[in-house]
């Protein structure tokens, strides 16, 4: 279990995180631009915090395990924003794939979270690393 756990802690770091952020963009979207009212705005949250948290405990491991594996290689600050970037590609295809009726505009808000997280994460690596 020890072994699993870093793994664990950062599916569950970009998970709730992203799933988090993109509940509270539809929220706010709904609230304003549909003019909906706080009940309609409480479940798109509910809707997409679930949506982006189920698929999302699968996917992340991508993410956990290259951070956990390559977090200590020299150039882990480039291969890691290219290896996020590809996992946002492979996101938006997968709406595209599902036919969203928006793919692109689904995904802007998950991408910017998820990137700002990895350089989150790849930043407290370095700090921890100047540091010791």
């Amino acid at each position: 279990m020890t072994r699993f756990r870093p793994y664990l802690l950062s599916n569950l770091y970009f998970t709730l995180w992203v799933s988090s952020i993109s509940g509270i963009s539809n929220a706010l979207a709904s609230y304003w631009s549909k003019d909906l009212g706080a009940l309609e705005s409480a479940i798109d949250f509910i809707h997409a915090f679930a949506g982006n948290s189920v698929i999302g405990l699968i996917v992340n491991f991508i993410p956990a395990t290259f951070n956990v594996k390559y977090a200590h290689t020299p150039l882990f600050w480039l291969s890691g924003n290219l290896m996020m970037l590809g996992m946002n590609a492979l996101m938006l295809g997968a709406h595209y794939a599902i036919q969203t009726e928006n793919p692109i505009e689904a995904r802007i808000v998950p991408t910017i979270a998820s990137q700002c997280l990895e350089n989150m994460f790849i930043l407290k690596r370095l700090i921890a690393k100047n540091n010791a």
